[in-house]
């Protein structure tokens, strides 16, 4: 397959105009991107699969919105980020609602690693404005510009926001 050569904003504009192959370019380009942030936030391939897709798909029928002075690839991790987030805030939602009305011991929960899973619980009690940029800056290796044009603020909030997540983390592991 030939690469196109026309800029993400240019892919746009014809995507605009009604060239489905031109949003197919854009996929092509940003996939391997998203996807990494995907499995990164979700540590877990077919969720990310599905993060993915579902931020391809909105990005689609949200193009209109999309300002060619930015990035289209920070525009398109961000839904993805912003769509994880929202999938981390319901799944904490059911697992608070598992914990308050079933017995300990009636949900099944495979075997982990201890350590890793102290790890997990710890991270997933981290408000997602911290645990966010954290899992970005560690997980993902994003830059710090990176984590804040993804999440909105400033690189300085991005730097401030990992500081603080890993200042929490490091009292929910203290024994």
């Amino acid at each position: 397959m030939v690469m196109d050569e026309r800029t993400d904003p240019e892919l746009v504009k014809a995507s605009l105009d009604g060239n489905r192959t031109a949003f197919e370019e854009l996929v092509c380009r940003h996939q391997d991107s998203v996807f990494g942030l995907a499995v990164g936030m979700t540590r877990n391939r077919e969720d990310a699969a599905d993060m993915a897709q579902e931020a391809f798909m909105r990005a689609y029928s949200k193009l209109e919105q999309y300002k060619p002075e930015y990035s289209f690839r920070s525009w398109i991790l961000r839904i993805c980020a912003n769509l994880t987030k929202n999938l981390f805030r319901k799944r904490m939602r059911r697992r608070a609602v598992e914990d308050k009305y079933l017995v300990q011991g009636e949900i099944e929960r495979d075997a982990v690693d201890p350590d890793f899973q102290e790890l997990e619980d710890a991270l997933a009690q981290l408000p997602p404005k911290l645990g966010l940029p954290l899992r970005m800056k560690y997980m993902d290796g994003l830059p710090y510009d990176e984590i804040a044009q993804v999440l909105g603020i400033g690189v300085s909030a991005a730097k401030m926001r990992v500081m603080r997540a890993k200042n929490q983390l490091a009292e929910l592991l203290r024994p």
